[in-house]
């Protein structure tokens, strides 16, 4: 017989395997709740949601690989959609990729979630395809790798960033894992842009389906994609130093990835690198209706 309880401290240890690293540092986060699926008793996975408001958003599912199929989810999310519902929350709402997260996508065709298209797109690319661009035959200009920036003019391209950046889902760049392939734009001597390149995280991050986790492990991330300047090639030379840094000094086998909002960035990816990307979904199910 499945059930579905809120996990606390005294049962958090039966669950504690099946919470990916990069949640567990978050158990005490007053936004983040976390539920344990049981089957017969037995430990069988994990749903995390996070408190938006009056809706509910689904972070990460886990279950068992030898349970899958056999209905377990869909009895554990009908509990929880009625939990929820008796706490308050008149919604609750996944964001994911549907060719990423399929299991996902399944969910929200079965309970007849509301699906709109969100203004993001993501992009999954290896060596071989930005060296066969446009941008592999275009001499970059104007470009300096950001380690070799000057400390005043790392400061102000960083509060460049950091007044943009908001826009590509993140608060702030932390930490030194950008350095080391990032490139700035110069106008003149002033840095007006950057392609920010954030190095795999040294921790051992899971990569297990539905959680919603941008980068993805073990990738290059392009974190952040601003241009300042009125130069409308200055995305261009960007990508072509990029190619450059790829050809010299990372493997063969590497993967890049990049998250922008919609508009001008996106069309240019689009045309430089001939991929499409994958566009991120809001699904909602409106609790008051069940």
């Amino acid at each position: 017989m499945a059930s579905i309880a809120e996990i606390t401290p005294g049962n958090i240890k039966v669950f504690y395997d099946f919470i990916p690293d990069v949640l567990k540092a978050d158990v005490s986060n007053n936004n983040l709740h976390y539920y344990g699926v049981e089957e017969s008793g037995e430990a069988s996975g994990v749903i995390i949601l996070r408190q938006i408001n009056d809706t509910a958003e689904i972070k990460y599912i886990y279950i068992l690989p030898y349970l899958r199929g056999t209905g377990l989810i869909d009895i554990a999310l009908n509990s929880l959609f009625f939990n929820l519902k008796d706490e308050g929350y008149n919604y609750l709402s996944m964001r994911f990729l549907p060719k990423e997260y399929p299991m996902l996508n399944s969910i929200a065709k079965r309970f007849d979630f509301e699906v709109k298209s969100l203004d993001y797109a993501y992009f999954k690319f290896g060596k071989q395809d930005i060296m066969k661009s446009k941008a592999s035959n275009f001499e970059p200009k104007n470009t300096i790798r950001m380690k070799y920036l000057p400390k005043n003019k790392k400061d102000s391209l960083m509060k460049l960033i950091k007044k943009n950046i908001s826009l590509y889902g993140k608060d702030i760049i932390t930490g030194k894992m950008y350095e080391e392939f990032s490139i700035a734009y110069m106008d003149g001597d002033t840095p007006k842009g950057a392609l920010v390149v954030e190095s795999p995280s040294p921790s051992n991050l899971p990569a297990v389906e539905g959680l919603k986790s941008y980068p993805e492990p073990g990738t290059y991330d392009i974190t952040l994609f601003f241009v300042g300047s009125s130069k409308l090639l200055a995305p261009m030379h960007l990508l072509g130093s990029l190619c450059k840094i790829l050809q010299k000094e990372l493997p063969d086998n590497v993967t890049m990835t990049g998250y922008f909002p919609e508009g001008h960035v996106v069309r240019l990816i689009e045309g430089v690198l001939g991929i499409t990307g994958n566009h991120e979904v809001m699904a909602k199910l409106d609790l008051g209706e069940l």
